[in-house]
C-alpha cells in the first residue's frame, strides 16, 4: 500500500487509533498534528505504520514510523526546505537522498519506568511566568525563547529549586498528550551543580506525572553526556532515537 492522503473523519479516527498503539514512539507526531493546533496535510501508509504531515502555513514537516520499506515522496515536501521535529532515523536517511540536510540534532529517547515514592522532591515548587525572561538565557535551541517559555510555564507543570527568589535548577514540560509528559528546557546554574538538584527536580516531575497516570519522556542530544548520565542514574530507559533537523533545498 502506498502513502494515502488522510482527509476524511473516518481516516483520521483510524490513524489516531493506530498511533495510540505505540504512543511512546508516535507522541511527537500525534501531539503536533492532532493536538497543537496548526493544520497539516497528512500522508500515511496504515499498513506500514509510517507517514508524515506537512504544516499548511509553515515549512515544517513531522514524520513517524519506520521508513525503511517506503519510498520518500519528495515532490510532496516543501521544495525550498523545512524543519522537522523528532524525525525517525529511517525517514532522515531517505530525506538525505533528496534534500540537503543543513543541520541536525540527533537525540536519544528515554522514558521513566516508575515513580520515586514520597520524598523531599515532592515539596519542590514550580516556575512562575515571570521566570521566563531569566531562564530564557539558558535555553538556546530556538531564537527569542522567552514568549514560548512563558506560554509553557503557564500551560504546564514545572519544578524549580530557588535560592532566595532566583531559580537555580529547573525543568519544565514541552508538551503532554495521552499518558505521556515530555520534559524539556532543564538547567542547573553552573555554581549550583553537583548538589543533586537536577535529580530532585526530575523526580518531582516524574512523581507528579505518575499521579496523573502519565509516564515521563525526555529527548537528549547524543553528545550531552551529563544529561544522559543523570537520566540513566534515575532509572530512565533508552527506547530509541530521533533527530531534529533543518532540511535545505531539494537536490
Amino acid at each position: 500500500m502506498a502513502l494515502e492522503n488522510i482527509v476524511n473523519e473516518k481516516q483520521m479516527d483510524e490513524l489516531k487509533l493506530l498511533l495510540k498503539i505505540d504512543l511512546l514512539k508516535n507522541s511527537i507526531f500525534y501531539f503536533r498534528v492532532f493536538e497543537l493546533g496548526p493544520e497539516y496535510d497528512i500522508y500515511f501508509d496504515i499498513e506500514q505504520g509510517a507517514g508524515f504531515a506537512v504544516q499548511k502555513n509553515e515549512p515544517l514537516v513531522v514524520f513517524t514510523g519506520n521508513w525503511q520499506e517506503l519510498d520518500m515522496p519528495y515532490d510532496l515536501l516543501p521544495q525550498d526546505g523545512f524543519f522537522t521535529h523528532g524525525s525517525p532515523i529511517s525517514a532522515l536517511d531517505k530525506l538525505s537522498q533528496g534534500f540537503h540536510i543543513e543541520d541536525s540534532w540527533p537525540c536519544w529517547r528515554y522514558v521513566s519506568v516508575g515513580d520515586y515514592g514520597p520524598g523531599s522532591w515532592d515539596d519542590i515548587g514550580r516556575l512562575e511566568e515571570e521566570d521566563a525572561a531569566f531562564i530564557a538565557n539558558y535555553w538556546d535551541l530556538i531564537d527569542e525563547p522567552e514568549d514560548i517559555l512563558k506560554e509553557k510555564i503557564k500551560k504546564y507543570d514545572s519544578a524549580c529549586i530557588r535560592e532566595g527568589n532566583e531559580p537555580v535548577s529547573w525543568v519544565g514540560v514541552h508538551f503532554e498528550t495521552e499518558g505521556i509528559t515530555e520534559l524539556g528546557f532543564a538547567h542547573t546554574l553552573e555554581e549550583h551543580r553537583r548538589k543533586g538538584y537536577s535529580g530532585m527536580v526530575t523526580k518531582a516531575m516524574v512523581n507528579r506525572a505518575s499521579n496523573k497516570g502519565k509516564r515521563v519522556m525526555v529527548h537528549i542530544i547524543k553528545d550531552n553526556d551529563a544529561s544522559i548520565g543523570l537520566s540513566e542514574s534515575l532509572g530512565f530507559k533508552r527506547i530509541g532515537e530521533v533527530t531534529w533537523a533543518q532540511v535545505g533545498k531539494r537536490l
